[in-house]
């Protein structure tokens, strides 16, 4: 457990050199996150973000990690048997939308 929470540490306090080197801008992390600037900069200098700001900036960070790990929790609902046909979709997609 504490091997976890070193990680996470250490994580967290190399996010300001992963956001630098990162293609994205700052005012994009402060727009997604909703910060406003002086908030944003504080809390990277500081290295104090959220559980919550630390996960959406992960995700920001690594996208294809996301999608790769989507894809193989669709693989395991597909081989699982965790499936509708087209019909049952189109007709979900009716109900939620009013369509």
């Amino acid at each position: 457990m504490i091997e976890i929470v070193e990680n996470y540490e250490n994580y967290v306090n190399s996010l300001p050199e992963l956001i630098n080197k990162s293609y994205y801008k700052a005012d994009f992390f402060i727009q997604k996150l909703g910060l406003k600037h002086a908030t944003y900069y504080r809390k990277l200098r500081l290295k104090t973000f959220t559980p919550q700001e630390v996960k959406l900036i992960t995700t920001l960070l690594y996208p294809e990690e996301i999608v790769a790990q989507e894809l193989q929790k669709s693989e395991e609902d597909i081989k699982a048997g965790k499936t509708i046909n087209y019909t049952e979709f189109k007709e979900k997609l009716r109900m939620k939308y009013n369509i």
